[in-house]
């Protein structure tokens, strides 16, 4: 595993709790926004970003 399959699979994992979140959460499911719900949106971001870093442009 390299480093960017490790951050790879860092961001899915942050995804996957994502998707659970919005599934639990009443409030996100009324499409209001909560605050862990922003949080784990920007951390899956980053994480996502953080991966595409290590990996080569054109491939």
């Amino acid at each position: 595993m390299t480093v960017t399959d490790g951050a790879t699979a860092h961001a899915d994992e942050l995804y996957r709790i994502q998707l659970r979140h919005l599934d639990d959460c009443p409030t996100c499911r009324k499409g209001v926004e909560c605050s862990q719900g922003v949080r784990l949106r920007r951390a899956v971001r980053a994480a996502r970003l953080a991966a595409d870093k290590g990996r080569p442009r054109w491939t």
